[in-house]
């Protein structure tokens, strides 16, 4: 193949060249001038910073012609073998696809031999916590003690999941999240290594995106190139990850800020005519308004944000209080994780905005007429409250006589055990959604009812530990125990939160899905 990946073609290829991990890059230094190398290194860190290339810059730097040296010449037999992966003393395993006994018994068996062109050989075992419990065992011994001349890499992304058998037997070193501006520094090197243009703020937005790691920043480089050509704007970024761009943002927080849901309603629809993700847009508009969080509570420091961007966010923070930007987190976070399971994520993102935007005491919805219609619905307040639709009658439940547990009571207090369930189990929470009391058994449980297609929901919430959060939540607002027990009810017609006429009102007359 002539063309080569961006992420491949611009992969480290000395110390010098690792972005972002200066402690790893000097304690490795170090301990090769110093000759204190260990026999066992852990590489632990998120995906794309690196970990994988500095194992390899590692076995260069043994293994180089003019080494051990912490600058390898790159160009020797033994560092261009290393590089294009034919070294036959540099081992690369992937544990996920070799992860069982038999391939950790073979490398026993090799491990035993003596390097045949260079110095050192370098085993690099990547996503070791993948190996299994028994194979772990099997690698454990030659790990502790292995032959003269040989150093294992171990590299992963989930450093909990390596048995600490193994972590004590290793040096371990913590690559980090690449920063905001070294990630944006790298982009403008390569683009104009390769003779084409990007705006600051689309290399902004794809360095945001990456979150912390190079190679995805890169490779979303990559295929933008592929899709924009030699020059790269702010929105062909916007077009192909499928985000809300900035104004939209922006102009979601100004409607929430004054109680615009027309507004906000209109955005959403423009979201969706221009392609965007709503999932994603729903993600977007968390990190928005946490963002507008944390410089309400001043520590804007924590945001990897250029300093226009952060002007824009801070004008836009004093527009509201501390406890609003906790209530909008909340409903949007609620919006989110519903979307992954609702049918229509449209609608679910449209009546959370007007159930949020209902609560903050004043609305900006102007329907068309005269300035004196105007003037006499911009009186007081209204406040959207959450109607809930006369569902069908289920079928009769036996009700437990003696009067130890009160259905009615349970119906006053459904909305406050729903939320003392989200507290405890957000899983829980969202399959309650799709089912409601329907009565008392004659064992004095409550029965949970769920529609006919709904058993998913219903088998989860049987999970014990989901009910167990569920009769806690039940007994601390009842003050008292309460068994609850699962049924499927042909009856049951599941309420919306709000009436179909105050979700109708504004869609001007009619719902749309």
């Amino acid at each position: 193949m002539s063309y080569v990946s961006l992420y491949r073609k611009y992969r480290s290829q000395n110390f010098d060249e690792i972005v972002g991990q200066p402690v790893i890059v000097q304690t490795l230094k170090n301990a090769i001038e110093h000759n204190r190398l260990a026999h066992a290194y852990l590489f632990s860190g998120p995906r794309g910073t690196g970990k994988t290339s500095t194992a390899r810059i590692l076995a260069k730097a043994l293994n180089c012609q003019a080494g051990p040296t912490v600058k390898p010449c790159g160009k020797c037999p033994n560092c261009e073998k290393i590089r294009t992966g034919h070294a036959p003393d540099v081992i690369e395993i992937d544990a996920a696809s070799n992860r069982g006994i038999d391939e950790i018994r073979e490398l026993r068996e090799r491990v035993r031999y003596a390097p045949l062109e260079g110095r050192y050989k370098v085993y690099i075992i990547d996503e070791v916590h993948m190996l299994t419990q028994e194979a772990f065992n099997a690698l454990l011994k030659t790990l502790e003690e292995p032959p003269a001349r040989t150093i294992f890499v171990l590299a992963t992304t989930e450093s909990q999941k390596v048995p600490l058998t193994i972590a004590s037997r290793c040096q371990r070193l913590d690559f980090a999240r690449l920063k905001l501006p070294e990630i944006v520094a790298q982009l403008k090197k390569i683009a104009a290594s390769e003779g084409f243009t990007a705006d600051d703020k689309a290399l902004d937005l794809i360095a945001r995106s990456a979150e912390g790691a190079m190679r995805d920043a890169i490779s979303l480089l990559d295929q933008l190139i592929s899709f924009s050509g030699k020059k790269i704007a702010y929105d062909n970024v916007v077009t192909l990850l499928g985000t809300a761009d900035e104004e939209l943002l922006f102009g979601f927080g100004g409607a929430v800020a004054s109680g615009d849901i027309k507004t906000a309603l209109e955005l959403i629809r423009k979201g969706l005519e221009e392609g965007r993700s709503l999932p994603q847009v729903a993600r977007d508009l968390v990190l928005h308004f946490r963002n507008l969080l944390h410089l309400k509570v001043g520590s804007g420091e924590a945001l990897e944000l250029t300093a226009d961007y952060l002007k824009r966010l801070e004008a836009q923070a004093q527009k509201f209080s501390f406890e609003r930007l906790k209530e909008v987190l909340g409903a949007l976070g609620r919006a989110e994780l519903d979307m992954k399971w609702h049918p229509h994520a449209r609608l679910v993102l449209e009546v959370a905005m007007i159930e949020l935007l209902g609560t903050i005491g004043h609305q900006n919805i102007r329907p068309s007429g005269s300035e004196d219609q105007k003037t006499r619905i911009s009186g007081p307040p209204k406040k959207i409250e959450p109607v809930a639709a006369k569902p069908e009658a289920p079928k009769p439940v036996a009700v437990s006589s003696n009067g130890d547990l009160s259905f009615d009571k349970v119906k006053e207090h459904w909305p406050a055990i729903l939320e003392n369930m989200r507290k405890k189990s957000i899983y829980g929470y969202v399959s309650l959604h799709e089912g409601e009391p329907v009565g008392v058994s004659e064992q004095g449980k409550l029965l949970i009812g769920f529609r006919k297609g709904y058993s998913f929901h219903k088998e989860r919430m049987e999970e014990a530990k989901n009910k167990q959060a569920f009769e806690e939540s039940i007994r601390e607002v009842l003050g008292k125990p309460v068994p609850i027990e699962c049924v499927i009810s042909e009856g049951i017609v599941k309420a919306p939160s709000l009436s179909a006429d105050t979700v109708a009102e504004f869609f001007g007359g009619k719902v749309v899905s």
